[in-house]
């Protein structure tokens, strides 16, 4: 673990500062000390940058490659469950983001990965906790990830906030984010930190690696894919979107103990999302249609059942109730956001081979 902090602003706990940053639209103004996790990952570096240009002062938790682009000096520890380290990262913090872990795009399946995802997702967030509420921060705002309610929705119907969780038997990742969400909810954490449970569907944007680099390889090949008779809805959100929706969280009175959702509310198929990165790459998608049965027969016989459901099937959310309550709506459209993130690949994939593309990546 790296620890690495921005340029040192003047900040003072007091109640009176605290309840202003709650205030919506006033960020820059009531400069708050965070402590972001995680910060050299997707979410995370971006979510620095995002805290800074607000205004904010954070400290960054990184793993040991420099975050690019954020001038911070440099501690080094090794252990990232030593409690004794996280007290001292957590010192005169106010809050906390929290967004290291092990990713869901590392092999949750096999059973020789799961103690190494519950270290990472569980007992690092149970130390950070507790070292939080040693050290009297006031919110813990946790990334989680719709996973935790299985692995589709119901043709018709969305998870809500309130919906039975499931996570599969055989994603270690999402049980063990389902049992970090449980132990910040329980009595006492929750009652000291004030923790803000957020559960994510697949973020997009400009630099995101793993299922979505994917999919970005996968239309940009312009081979033929018999996908086009696929007519699923999945839920996404944008990176912009994602930093907004979390720093609103964040700064809500009445956030704590809470489990939100998010999205860009823009549920789409997977034959529009591959068209839609394929117009912004420069390529024309090549769909045609083929029988989802037939499709679904082939890839269990080829061991790609789980991806093929997962890029096929259905995975909405309904974040209304979430949204209403913080009086927040995503402001980057779907179309937009696709635009955004392919500007960052065009280029950046001349060298890739299409011969290394998965083609049953999941979205989710």
């Amino acid at each position: 673990m790296c620890l690495r902090y921005t340029r040192s602003l003047i900040l003072l706990s007091n109640p009176v500062k605290w309840q202003r940053f709650y205030a919506p639209g006033i960020y820059k103004e009531n400069v708050v000390k965070c402590l972001v996790t995680g910060a050299n990952g997707f979410i995370g570096a971006h979510f620095v940058r995002y805290l800074l240009d607000v205004g904010h002062e954070v400290r960054a938790v990184n793993s040991s490659k420099q975050a690019d682009g954020i001038e911070k000096e440099t501690l080094i520890t090794r252990n990232t469950v030593d409690f004794t380290a996280w007290r001292a990262v957590c010192r005169d913090i106010e809050v906390i983001f929290h967004f290291a872990g092990r990713a869901h795009h590392d092999d949750s399946s096999l059973p020789s990965a799961r103690p190494a995802f519950f270290r990472d997702n569980l007992e690092m967030t149970r130390v950070l906790a507790e070292a939080a509420v040693k050290e009297h921060v006031r919110r813990f705002v946790f990334t989680s990830t719709v996973a935790v309610y299985g692995t589709a929705s119901v043709t018709g119907e969305a998870f809500r906030e309130d919906s039975p969780v499931a996570p599969h038997r055989d994603n270690a990742y999402a049980q063990s984010k389902r049992a970090a969400e449980e132990f910040l909810l329980s009595g006492d954490v929750c009652a000291a930190l004030e923790p803000v449970v957020v559960r994510l569907p697949l973020v997009y944007g400009p630099g995101a690696k793993g299922n979505i680099a994917a999919l970005v390889r996968l239309a940009r090949s312009g081979l033929p894919l018999p996908l086009a008779g696929i007519n699923n809805r999945r839920s996404f959100i944008n990176i912009n979107n994602c930093m907004e929706f979390l720093l609103a969280a964040a700064c809500h009175s009445d956030s704590g103990g809470r489990i939100l959702l998010a999205s860009d509310r823009e549920d789409v198929t997977t034959p529009y999302l591959i068209r839609a990165i394929a117009r912004e790459m420069g390529k024309t998608a090549r769909l045609f249609p083929a029988p989802p049965g037939f499709l679904k027969m082939a890839c269990t016989l080829l061991g790609q059942k789980a991806r093929f459901e997962k890029l096929a099937g259905n995975f909405q959310i309904d974040p209304s109730a979430s949204c209403a309550f913080l009086d927040w709506s995503p402001k980057v459209g779907f179309a937009e956001g696709i635009a955004r993130m392919c500007a960052g690949y065009r280029g950046a994939c001349a060298s890739c081979s299409v011969f290394s593309i998965s083609f049953f990546p999941p979205p989710v």
